[in-house]
């Protein structure tokens, strides 16, 4: 059975890019999964009578700013059918029409259908980003977010964060598949966060080793002012291609209240990161 991968694309107010779908026709490619496209094209709830007559021509806005999202969608859809055919991957597209408000809860819940969901965080575009807390925090479902560059391809080296929690061990089960193909797995523990039990990354390797994966685990300090960042730059010097990480955080009010490692990688992705909750 081929996995079903997921690529929630936003249309209003922020457009997703043409570049997450091509790092995600090309991951999926890799991994031998389909992939789902769904452009989320809004609908805009209109404003009553009376109050529109207070404000500017608010129907026009209002219809010009769906006729953007509908042109958006298409050009979205018709890209990734065009990189779909040159790739020669199982590629599904189609275009969901929702109310704007419930945008980011209908990517999560459209998600949980799926093995998998590409996102994509760019740092000047913030809705990007709140796509992938709803995602990640509201699905049930593993995750994997790139940066805005491009960077899919074979996964020669992937690098586990390991602490020991439930977050990081849901996100090595999700990302078994993944293990599974690389070539080379490294379980990074970083330490002067917080405290670790000396053991807990080699044992996890030792794990994988007699499971026939070619896993070690190597330990790196907490350098910088972020422990996302840290992690990210810890995983690049070690040459990773991919990162595994658990997602923490809480909802709380409908406002996320993230962990500082999942707040860093969010902020600033500079590697693709699989991340779980």
């Amino acid at each position: 059975m081929k996995a079903q991968y997921f690529l929630p694309l936003a249309t209003y107010p922020d457009s997703s890019s043409e570049l997450i779908i091509s790092n995600a026709v090309a991951f999926a490619g890799y991994c031998g999964a389909n992939l789902h496209v769904c452009a989320l094209r809004v609908a805009i709830p209109h404003i009553p009578k009376e109050w529109s007559s207070l404000l500017l021509d608010t129907p026009k806005m209002i219809e010009q700013a769906e006729a953007l999202s509908g042109n958006r969608a298409a050009k979205l859809v018709e890209a990734a059918t065009n990189l779909g055919a040159n790739a020669k991957i199982g590629l599904f597209c189609r275009t969901v029409k929702i109310s704007l408000p419930l945008l980011h809860e209908t990517a999560a819940a459209e998600a949980r259908f799926f093995d998998l969901t590409i996102l994509e965080c760019i740092p000047d575009v913030p809705d990007t980003r709140t796509i992938a807390e709803a995602v990640i925090f509201g699905s049930g479902r593993p995750a994997i977010i790139f940066p805005h560059k491009t960077l899919a391809g074979p996964i020669d080296h992937l690098v586990i964060a390991w602490d020991g929690s439930r977050a990081a061990a849901r996100a090595v089960n999700d990302a078994r598949p993944l293990i599974r193909m690389a070539r080379r797995v490294s379980v990074l523990s970083l330490t002067g966060e917080k405290p670790l039990p000396e053991t807990t990354g080699a044992h996890l390797a030792e794990i994988l080793v007699s499971g026939g994966v070619n896993a070690s685990a190597t330990v790196a300090r907490f350098t910088s002012s972020s422990i996302g960042l840290s992690i990210q730059q810890a995983a690049l010097e070690l040459g990773a291609d991919i990162l595994v990480m658990g997602g923490f955080g809480h909802s709380r009010l409908r406002d996320f209240v993230l962990g500082g490692a999942t707040d860093g990688v969010l902020h600033e992705p500079l590697l693709p990161v699989l991340m779980s909750h």
